[in-house]
């Protein structure tokens, strides 16, 4: 060997075998992290899609309701009219019972769907499904609006009969918990045929 020749040292060489690791580390971090992000961010969006898919066929039922026969916060009993292709202008005769109400269980809350008595279907499982469904509003007369009438919350422990049919307005709020991922979705819906009713009350759906 002669005096120019150079090599590396094993000095260096364990340096540069730890730097190498290194760097290996972080990319491996990095992209570990950012498959978690996307995995955890596209479950999230297809639960709330879900969620948000069964909340649309609640307030489906709710604008078409008739009227509210019970509600509480965790269920709701309605009289609502059943459309369909073959029936796109229904009367009396398309009118069904449904009833919505929050199942809780240890581990898991369930929202369940009926109609006329029928056995209830799954609408939605999940692990927690927050206090307060259901917030009602009914309608009533109010010289200082330029309607003529206003909302006014629906007191549901004195549960007042009157009050009760004259329910037009409901606010939706759905918090909810499932294999760690959490999120609210709130919405609200006017009850059409029960408003036209109660603002025109010679009015006949045709």
């Amino acid at each position: 060997m002669t005096k120019n020749s150079k090599a590396f040292t094993l000095v260096e060489i364990l340096i540069a075998m730890t730097l190498t690791v290194l760097v290996i580390g972080v990319l491996y971090l990095l992209q570990t992290t950012g498959m978690s992000t996307v995995r955890k961010g596209t479950s999230q969006l297809l639960l709330t899609s879900e969620i948000r898919n069964k909340t649309e066929r609640i307030v489906a039922d709710f604008r078409n309701a008739k009227e509210i026969l019970e509600i509480s916060p965790d269920s709701v009993k309605m009289r609502t009219y059943k459309y369909s292709a073959e029936k796109p202008d229904p009367g009396e005769d398309a009118l069904v019972t449904v009833l919505y109400e929050v199942e809780r269980r240890e581990r898991e809350c369930i929202l369940w769907r009926s109609e006329n008595k029928e056995n209830p279907n799954k609408l939605l499982s999940l692990q927690k499904i927050g206090e307060n469904l259901f917030e009602p509003y009914y309608e009533f007369t109010d010289e200082q609006s330029p309607t003529g009438w206003s909302y006014y919350p629906f007191n549901m422990k004195t549960n007042d009969s009157q009050q009760r049919k004259q329910i037009t307005f409901v606010r939706i709020k759905l918090q909810f918990e499932n294999i760690g991922e959490s999120a609210t979705l709130v919405t609200s819906t006017t009850l059409r045929p029960a408003a036209a009713r109660i603002r025109q009350p010679n009015w006949k759906l045709r």
